[in-house]
């Protein structure tokens, strides 16, 4: 049997270090933050330091308490973390998977079958012990499509999640999967205890849920405000602060609030503004993320049957973009362009190159979609979100686009709104990212394109892209994986399901009067350990 940590320390050494649409060049930049500028986890609340509020402005509430929903820190995460916890956190600065709710997680040789042990003793907020029937019960959760979990394309590679005895539960995979403990360390860690979930009404868990987090909900305004409570029960000891999460418009607003006191962590996107947090010296927790920064066009989710199923005019969106200018008029100039699917910083990066810029060729593209499609004047309709950095990326997108014979219709709408109209197919083209990671990039690439993906928004369903995903998660090392990815890039390029613009950069500032902070996957922070200082 491996431990996950030796089996997974080669495999995961990048997961926060990706790059961004963001900024800071060619350097990566771990997730400790930026050069001298991470905040200090030596220390965590003690009973003495019990009190205080940390109010945390967030790019993207939480839409809900609902299982599956607090995958990303960009979307909540941390929100949802706090209140159920996971089994497995992703601890970069050792650059492996450690146990939390867990004891241990252990594979077998070929990586089919894994192990967990649950620590003794956890209990639930209301009391009820945390025990392996609700983990194999959570993640038949995220597995059932009615769930709508953004983790079901993880979760549907358990064929089976098996009670060995209370504390335990062994998971036989479909296939061979060294990354496996990625899913654990998501939101399919966040254990929803059963009994307690299938007596309750879904609204009513929603926003009041039960979790065997270091906080419980004190209040929930969806969309607006967030107040978590200690939770007095909590099996990692005391618990110090009240955590209010408030929804900022745009990371301006967000860095503005944080620099007034009004905020004292704050979640920036974008290199503008996370170097200006780095370049005033804010701590931070900083994570770089290939595929960060996408252009997503719908080519036939829930029935679509525009312009965009021909993949000539996606082709063609491809090609308008210049996403050098696009890094110029967004970013000064200071973040990532790029159109391949992963950073040249990343542990698979070999070179691979996505669609070149040329309008001519896109411009032609579009002529030719028109001879062909008598009834298309060459509209398309771009949703947008209504931060100032979305309408400003939305009106570049509109001028490149409509240079190349399109013509581009803006329609605005709140954050929580797209996200929503996203996943319900309800957009034509629309402004988004992935929510890639160094230590398993195929699942964020299989999430987002394979035909059952949780987060594949586009529709796309394309039998040689879906083939080059799968070599990409069954390969064996590193050099296999540069050459799958190779493969992949080469089938992306034809098929467009999206366009990449940029690698993303995320920056969580903290206060000198927080302390406690730790950083795991995809930009969430976990605040068991906070308390406050003067």
């Amino acid at each position: 049997m491996k431990r996950t940590t030796s089996a997974l320390a080669v495999l995961a050494a990048a997961t926060l270090t990706l790059t961004a649409c963001g900024g800071g060049g060619d350097d990566s930049t771990a997730a400790a933050g930026g050069e001298g500028l991470a905040p200090d986890q030596s220390e965590r609340c003690t009973e003495d330091r019990a009190g205080g509020t940390i109010t945390v402005g967030e790019f993207s509430m939480l839409p809900s308490f609902a299982p599956g929903q607090g995958q990303y820190g960009v979307r909540g995460g941390a929100q949802s973390a706090a209140v159920y916890d996971r089994l497995m956190v992703w601890n970069p600065e050792a650059e492996e998977f450690e146990p939390k709710l867990a004891e241990s997680l252990e594979s077998n040789d070929d990586n089919t079958v894994w192990t967990l042990t649950l620590r003794d003793g956890v209990t639930f907020s209301n009391g009820d012990p945390l025990t392996a029937e609700d983990v194999a019960f959570t993640v038949g959760l995220h597995k059932d499509p009615a769930t709508r979990s953004v983790a079901m394309t993880e979760a549907m590679e358990i064929t089976e999640a098996r009670v060995v005895d209370p504390l335990t539960v062994e998971f036989t995979l479909a296939d061979p999967w060294a990354g496996f403990p990625i899913t654990l360390a998501g939101t399919v860690g966040e254990v929803i205890p059963r009994d307690a979930y299938e007596a309750a009404d879904p609204q009513e868990w929603a926003s009041n849920p039960i979790g065997a987090g270091a906080f419980t909900v004190a209040d929930f305004t969806p969309d607006q405000e967030t107040v978590l409570e200690p939770n007095p029960e909590y099996y990692g000891g005391p618990v110090c602060p009240t955590l209010r999460f408030i929804r900022i418009p745009g990371s301006q607003g967000t860095y503005d609030a944080f620099q007034t006191g009004e905020v004292q962590v704050g979640f920036l996107r974008g290199a503008k503004f996370v170097n200006m947090a780095q370049d005033d010296e804010v701590r931070g927790f900083e994570e770089i993320i290939s595929s960060g920064s996408v252009i997503n066009m719908n080519s036939g989710k829930a029935g679509y049957d525009g312009v965009l199923t021909d993949v000539r005019a996606r082709q063609a969106v491809a090609a308008a973009l210049d996403r050098d200018l696009w890094n110029q008029r967004l970013y000064n100039g200071e973040g990532q362009a790029t159109s391949a699917l992963v950073a040249d910083s990343s542990r698979l990066y070999d070179g691979q190159e996505g669609p070149a810029y040329d309008v001519e060729a896109a411009r032609a593209l579009v002529e030719e979609v028109k001879a062909d499609t008598p009834d298309w004047d060459g509209t398309l309709r771009m949703l947008i979100g209504d931060g100032p950095e979305n309408i400003e990326a939305g009106v570049v997108a509109k001028a490149l686009l409509d240079a190349a014979g399109f013509t581009v219709v803006i329609d605005n709408a709140p954050v929580s709104q797209v996200t929503a109209r996203q996943f319900t197919g309800d957009y034509e083209i629309v402004i988004g990212g992935l929510a890639t990671s160094d230590a398993d990039p195929a699942a964020a690439f299989a999430s987002g394109m394979l035909p059952t993906g949780a987060t594949n928004i586009t529709g796309i369903d394309d039998p040689e892209l879906t083939a080059a995903i799968n070599d990409l998660k069954a390969a064996a090392d590193l050099d296999a994986q540069k050459e799958a990815l190779t493969r992949l890039q080469e089938v992306f390029n034809e098929v467009q399901p999206f366009t990449v613009m940029a690698n993303a950069e995320q920056y969580v500032t903290v206060s000198d009067t927080v302390g406690g902070l730790t950083p795991t996957l995809s930009s969430t922070v976990l605040y068991d350990g906070a308390f406050v200082t003067e």
